[in-house]
């Protein structure tokens, strides 16, 4: 829902002084302050909060294709790409009681190597929420993360609701139905999730179900094999139909320290092209540090390992390009470090190394290398 820069800045303009006059942002911009942290007030007030992102990418994409097909239009076989994106998010929270919220995300976004890509202030997320001690209700317009965003991390419209917490000796259940936005077929899935999680000890278990179609069966992947008689199989892209099974393992022996596995498995149907897959995989992690962006000199680092098959994707996380790899599935390693430069102030760098985790029949070696570094300003 786009909007011309008169009512832009006039809205800017409406939003930010009562915010101002407000408290300050949370940490987490796209949260607000749980229930039992906000000042007692009387409803309703509006609260602003956002951040300005400056990032800088660059990524090496380089694949080993048969002789014979290099002269089809195969995407991507060996280049660089660059990123250098400017992007604006502000947050209006209105509360309309102590546990009911109306949630907002107006965002822009400019990318200064490909004006193409430029997002124009629009509103991203509209969504109500209703939090008290037992219950969380999500409707409408929200960003979709589960777990740690290996499966997925995705804006979609919907309902999502939890039930308890997982320190309670019976955990926590959520229940998500809806469908995740995009400007085509490949993008638009319908679907649902249910997860669970529980607190023992020093050991976080969260495990969960999903279930994910495109909205239309997608058309063959490589059409031109057909006249042959010849099934893309892994070399071809995307799939109609994705069944995950997903348990994150999180253990925190200290305050600084992290160690988490995620298992995953999957199943991938595409019915144009006869591909069907049943795969299992894993990303394992260590995370060190203690990162506050409201104290200047925390810090926070993490080092991960991949090895997931692409039905075991919806729509990942990482800055790297999962896409790139076809149906083979991917391998590597990715790491990154925050570093609060001032309080508000956020320097992050990061760098994957990614190959295909088998190759396809007509795919052979698929590598990529992706390093990037941003400066985030939390207002």
């Amino acid at each position: 829902m786009a909007m011309t820069p008169p009512f832009w800045f006039f809205l800017l303009f409406c939003l930010a002084l009562p915010g101002a006059l407000g408290e300050g942002a949370p940490v987490d911009p796209s949260q607000a302050d749980p229930p039992e942290q906000e000042e007692k007030r009387k409803a309703p007030w509006l609260k602003l909060h956002g951040d300005y992102r400056y990032l800088y990418g660059k990524g090496r994409l380089a694949a080993r294709i048969p002789a014979n097909l290099k002269k089809s239009r195969w995407p991507r076989m060996d280049q660089d790409v660059f990123l250098l994106q400017r992007r604006l998010r502000l947050f209006p929270v209105v509360h309309t009681s102590q546990e009911t919220q109306l949630k907002f995300m107006i965002e822009d976004k400019r990318n200064d190597k490909d004006h193409t890509q430029d997002h124009h202030p629009s509103l991203s997320r509209a969504y109500l929420q209703h939090e008290n001690d037992h219950t969380k209700w999500e409707l409408g317009r929200f960003n979709l993360y589960l777990m740690d965003g290996n499966v997925i991390d995705k804006r979609v419209d919907g309902i999502r609701t939890s039930f308890g917490k997982k320190t309670d000796p019976a955990g926590r259940t959520t229940l998500f139905a809806g469908q995740t936005t995009g400007d085509d077929n490949l993008h638009r899935k319908t679907g649902w999730f249910v997860q669970t999680e529980k607190q023992l000890g020093k050991l976080n278990l969260r495990s969960a179900f999903l279930d994910f179609r495109t909205r239309q069966d997608q058309p063959a992947s490589l059409p031109a094999l057909q006249a042959f008689g010849l099934e893309p199989g892994s070399s071809g892209k995307g799939f109609d139909r994705q069944q995950i099974w997903t348990t994150r393992l999180e253990y925190q022996p200290r305050d600084r320290w992290l160690f988490d596995l995620e298992l995953l498995g999957s199943k991938g149907t595409h019915g144009q092209d006869g591909y069907r897959e049943r795969k299992a995989g894993f990303v394992a992690a260590v995370t060190y540090g203690e990162l506050d962006e409201r104290k200047g000199g925390t810090w926070e680092t993490w080092l991960r390992y991949y090895y997931q098959p692409q039905s075991s994707i919806l729509f990942h996380t990482m800055d790297g390009d999962t896409g790139f790899f076809q149906r083979q599935g991917f391998q590597g390693w990715g790491v990154r470090m925050d570093y609060v430069v001032f309080p508000g102030l956020v320097w992050a760098i990061e760098g994957f190394r990614l190959q295909n985790r088998k190759a396809g029949p007509f795919t052979r070696d698929f590598r990529e290398w992706v390093l990037g570094t941003s400066m985030t300003a939390y207002f």
